[in-house]
């Protein structure tokens, strides 16, 4: 059913919580304290998704989740973890888990969660143009995946400013995922049910610019043959993004900055201004702050659109995320090959390599690597030899062996040197090391200190 939900905790009081505010947002809830119920619910009642707690007293959650996953593949798992079984939940990510979420829980946060790990488990994009209406239902928060530390503060401020109207600019390398984080302050406003309209400028014809934003009225130039609503009136009510805002037409900027400024369009041959309501986000790869020292940017407009800039890091700048965006955009292909999983060595090569196209380009490599491998392991040798041989691609050549393996090292020491300072205690750890409690057992796994 596409709206029922698995619960498995051996706590009837958590499920009963869970229960109630699920029930409230239109999912049947089922409850299982153990395997073997676990498996009969979930083939009596096909949910759409299970929320697992990996403690079931004398059982465990990653072998109930083991279980499921085998008998319906495709069902998408979220696992609920108290500090101390935190060790499982990564566990469970490894094994294919959407997602987990420490307790004391926080709702607002799991039902995003669940709506995305269901839209994912039907092969939904994370990143859509187009959320679904309000009288569709909530829109599906897309899905960000990361455990970087940067990417987690860069995500607390977007959903701040979801909350008001302010102007966001976003900025970073092609395939960071402008787009994504564009949707994700989108469907986390007051506006998520209404339209999210996307324009890439560098698309736009420099002639047919001021039609395509404003609109024109019908005769108004050869080929008008009929009354057109640009992208700010298409906008109306819900969120214009303006994608490399950097390549928009010079004369166009000082329209779009009087439209920032006072939420008036007047179409191509109209007579009369008409008032839109629109919450603005640009995006852009490209230093603007140069632009406007050439004179290719309006300095007024530079300073109108970054009132918050939110910067994407590349790629390379947060390898903790590749792991976890491998095991991510696997889960996400079609039939057997999302089951494929990269050797240690395949992985090895995957956390070395500089990513120039970002995780764009991750995303590409997953498809083609699960497409061709011809078994159910990606070995080193089905990688591209650009990402085999990173020396011979050009772009971002990254450190050599011996540096990589340095500062791994170094990195190892830190982190046993910290955990012995703090008696074992991992959150005190994490604080003193600066990271976040999930990065730091990212790492603990990744360096074999677990």
């Amino acid at each position: 059913m596409k709206n029922a939900l698995l619960i498995v905790d051996d706590n009837e009081r958590v499920y009963q919580s869970l229960a109630i505010n699920f029930q409230r947002n239109g999912f049947v809830c089922h409850w299982a304290a153990d395997n073997r119920t676990a498996l009969d619910l979930a083939e009596r009642h096909e949910p759409a998704a299970a929320v697992i707690d990996p403690s079931l007293g004398s059982e465990s959650g990653l072998d109930v989740m083991g279980n499921l996953v085998s008998r319906i593949p495709s069902l998408p798992v979220v696992f609920i973890s108290g500090f101390g079984t935190l060790e499982a939940a990564v566990a469970a990510m490894k094994m294919g888990a959407f997602d987990f979420l420490p307790k004391p829980l926080d709702f607002k946060r799991l039902l995003e969660v669940v709506r995305s790990a269901i839209a994912a488990g039907r092969g939904a994009s994370p990143a859509l143009t187009h959320p679904p209406r309000a009288d569709a239902g909530s829109p599906v928060m897309p899905t960000i995946v990361s455990v970087s530390p940067s990417m987690e503060k860069l995500i607390a401020q977007a959903g701040r400013a979801a909350d008001s109207d302010i102007t966001v600019l976003i900025t970073g390398e092609s395939g960071t995922g402008k787009e994504l984080l564009a949707e994700y302050i989108h469907a986390a406003s007051r506006r998520a049910g209404q339209p999210l309209v996307r324009v890439n400028c560098s698309a736009i014809a420099d002639s047919l610019a001021e039609s395509e934003l404003f609109g024109h009225v019908k005769g108004s130039f050869t080929g008008a043959v009929e009354d057109h609503a640009g992208y700010f009136a298409q906008a109306d009510g819900g969120t214009l993004h303006l994608d490399e805002i950097g390549d928009m037409p010079f004369p166009i900027q000082a329209k779009i900055l009087r439209t920032l400024e006072n939420s008036l369009i007047r179409p191509v041959g109209g007579k009369q201004e008409i008032p839109v309501d629109v919450r603005f986000v640009a995006s852009t790869n490209k230093n603007l702050g140069e632009l406007v020292e050439r004179g290719a940017f309006r300095n007024d407009l530079y300073f109108r659109i970054n009132p918050l800039q939110l910067h994407i890091p590349p790629l390379r700048e947060r390898r903790e995320d590749i792991a976890p965006l491998l095991r991510h955009f696997l889960s996400r292909q079609p039939g057997r090959e999302a089951g494929k999983r990269f050797s240690v060595e395949a992985e090895k090569a995957l956390l070395a390599y500089d990513w120039p196209g970002n995780v764009r380009e991750l995303q590409n490599l997953v498809k083609v690597c699960a497409l061709l491998s011809p078994g159910a392991i990606i070995e080193a040798d089905d990688l591209p030899q650009a990402v085999r041989s990173p020396s011979s691609s050009g772009a971002h050549p990254p450190a050599s062996t011996s540096q990589s393996g340095r500062l791994e090292d170094a990195e190892r020491h830190a982190i046993r040197t910290v955990l012995d300072e703090v008696g074992g205690n991992r959150r005190m750890a994490a604080e003193r090391l600066g990271i976040s409690v999930r990065t730091l057992y990212y790492k603990l796994d990744r360096y074999g200190l677990s």
